[in-house]
């Protein structure tokens, strides 16, 4: 089609207003921010590691999708001061209720069984029912938030499947996805256009606020044992230079505790600006791409990484601690600390001349990259958190990591002294 630069049907009266659009838009906004944070307190306390790297991906995206949004609605003549409002009673209660999810499975259909399903199908129908013309804007946008629905929905419904399978749980999550589905629908489902009555649900399990736990979890069925202990990786080798490479994969491999903590801090610091919270997605998400660095590097060399202990101690030495503490830690203390020779540069320069590594000095050359990055989120956002600035930011980083580091002294003897 030659005319309208290809667009279809531009004769067609569109379902949606400025108005409603603006309205239906601030439920999808409220959802995806509602996962985001959903999939933050819930990393650190699911057990399976792929589940682990799947809320760290798709949070990411949630927050994307949420920044989109935003902006999308603010175009069509509504206040930027609706954005940080709750839409809809029933929709709150209903991701009330997903947060209490108590196992992976329950997770699992609550989000890829109900919520997300439901959101691709609305995002597909809004593209397909607004004008072409007008709402253009609106479409282009929902088209790929439509591309990572599928993605994110072909994983998790075979991860539901492999969970369901696994013998593990006493039920197949039918009961708690049965009652997300209904809170859904007495909400009107995702816009809020489907009938609805005046009678709102009860709580069920959210009666008392999720707490996001003190401990990382990892899978005893089939991973290591968790320990603040850094251990070998299984046989080192006698070659210093090869050994020392293996450690570096097995300390990316490790970063899965640094995201970790990252989601602490997204769940529990609340009245932040929205760019806050994400930054911190991206943020997370790179230091779950730095894990499955380290765990692709392993892999590629053979190595049964998982059979090892796995070391948690950037989230169980910091979860007791307030969020401004635990990212300037991380951000201040570790990041901007490597920004300094040896560091992430004398990383990727070890990879790339002695070890003679390809894969890995491609891995070191982007974390080098993601650590520069995140070294600024530090700088940006760490003098807000705590309230003062940058110069004591970083003593409070300095305090802080000579606690961890002394906790972390305390563990490994405690494990050589096991080991032995």
């Amino acid at each position: 089609m030659l005319s309208y630069a290809g667009i279809q049907n531009p004769y067609a009266l569109g379902k949606y207003s400025v108005e409603k659009n603006a309205k239906v838009m601030q439920r999808y906004r409220f959802i995806h921010e509602s996962l985001l944070r959903i999939a933050a307190g819930h990393l650190p306390a699911r057990e399976d590691w792929d589940i682990k790297v799947a809320l760290g991906k798709h949070l990411y995206e949630d927050a994307e999708a949420a920044d989109r949004l935003r902006a999308r609605i603010t175009e069509l003549r509504t206040s930027s001061a609706v954005l940080n409002q709750e839409p809809d009673a029933a929709l709150s209660l209903l991701m009330d209720e997903l947060i209490h999810a108590r196992n992976d499975l329950e997770l699992m259909v609550g989000i890829y069984g109900v919520i997300k399903p439901a959101l691709l199908d609305a995002y597909r129908s809004h593209t397909a029912t607004t004008q072409q013309i007008v709402d253009q804007p609106t479409i282009r946008m929902l088209r790929s938030m439509i591309l990572d629905l599928e993605d994110q929905l072909s994983w998790g419904e075979q991860m539901i499947v492999s969970l369901q399978q696994s013998g593990i749980y006493e039920d197949n999550g039918d009961q708690f996805k049965a009652g997300i589905a209904s809170l859904l629908a007495a909400a009107g489902g995702i816009d809020g256009q489907q009938p609805k009555t005046a009678v709102l649900p009860h709580r069920i399990r959210s009666h008392e606020p999720y707490r996001i736990p003190l401990k990382s979890v990892r899978d005893p069925r089939k991973m290591g044992p968790v320990t603040w202990a850094r251990t070998s990786v299984l046989n080192p080798p006698e070659d210093p230079v090869q050994r020392s490479l293996l450690a570096k994969m097995r300390v990316r491999q490790e970063e899965m505790t640094a995201a970790e903590l990252i989601a602490a801090v997204l769940f529990s610091q609340k009245n932040m600006p929205w760019e806050f919270y994400r930054d911190l997605a991206r943020h997370l998400w790179d230091e779950v791409r730095h894990a499955l660095f380290g765990q692709a590097a392993l892999e590629s060399e053979g190595i049964d990484w998982m059979s090892r202990p796995q070391y948690t101690s950037d989230y169980d030495v910091n979860a007791p601690k307030i969020p401004g503490a635990q990212y300037a830690w991380l951000a201040i203390g570790i990041e901007e600390g490597a920004m300094k020779r040896p560091g992430k540069a004398g990383e990727f320069e070890f990879c790339r001349d002695e070890a003679k590594h390809p894969l890995m000095t491609q891995f070191q050359d982007y974390d080098w990259a993601d650590e520069v990055v995140h070294a600024n989120l530090g700088r940006k956002w760490s003098p807000d958190l705590i309230g003062e600035d940058i110069s004591f930011v970083r003593e409070i980083a300095k305090n802080e990591l000579d606690h961890f580091w002394t906790e972390v002294r305390r563990a490994q003897a405690q494990w050589n002294e096991g080991a032995s």
